[in-house]
């Protein structure tokens, strides 16, 4: 049975045309190479309506602080976070093998893209093909935000334009292995503006693409 997707809206206070969107794509035109945008997302339109009346959560006055009922993040410094920006990660099981990434929005979580299930894969090689899969999506819409990957070996792999893998080849990773080799290609013909920046997990939390199966 297929899910159908929640509908979300979303709030942009600061940017080139702040109010309540009700797509992503058209939202995130309104914050992308904007400075210090400020925006999220909603559940509901009168839940998005009220924040927007109300104005960014960091602004607002102690006392309405206090009393929203909008469910906050745990406290972490994420001061040093560059928003706009994208995050990337990957899940994999380590007894099947199998593995997926996405790719969201660093500050709403709204996913850009999600791919997966694989099998016979490693959690490297789908943080590698999540950072490039985010480079190529961000050269096609014209999109120069960084991007976040807590993983040093894949920004290693991505800098050195090749996945320095162990993974054996198998029958069921043969999609896995051309999606590599698709991507090795790209990064050898294809410039990019973005920085690829490492999420620094211990201080800032857990990164926003996570999965969440720890």
């Amino acid at each position: 049975m297929v899910q159908v997707k929640k509908p979300k809206w979303y709030v942009v206070w600061t940017g080139h045309v702040p109010g309540v969107y009700t797509s992503w794509d058209v939202a995130q035109r309104q914050i992308s190479g904007y400075p210090k945008a400020q925006y999220k997302s909603y559940e509901s339109a009168e839940e998005a309506q009220q924040a927007f009346a109300e104005g960014p959560i960091d602004l607002l006055p102690t006392t309405s602080r206090a009393s929203s009922s909008r469910p906050r993040k745990p406290s972490f410094d994420r001061s040093r976070v560059v928003l706009p920006s994208i995050s990337v990660d990957a899940a994999c099981n380590m007894t099947t093998g199998v593995m997926e990434y996405r790719g969201v929005d660093t500050e709403t979580e709204a996913e850009f893209f999600r791919m997966g299930p694989y099998e016979d894969c490693s959690n490297n090689l789908g943080e590698f093909l999540a950072i490039v899969h985010a480079l190529a999506h961000c050269k096609k819409h014209d999109i120069a935000l960084p991007i976040y990957s807590d993983s040093r070996t894949a920004i290693a792999w991505v800098r050195n334009r090749h996945a320095k893998t162990t993974v054996e080849r198998t029958p069921k990773n043969a999609r896995v292995f051309e999606l590599i080799k698709r991507a090795e290609e790209w990064l050898s013909t294809n410039s990019y503006v973005n920085h690829i920046l490492k999420w620094e997990t211990e201080q800032w939390g857990e990164n926003p693409a996570d999965f969440g199966r720890k």
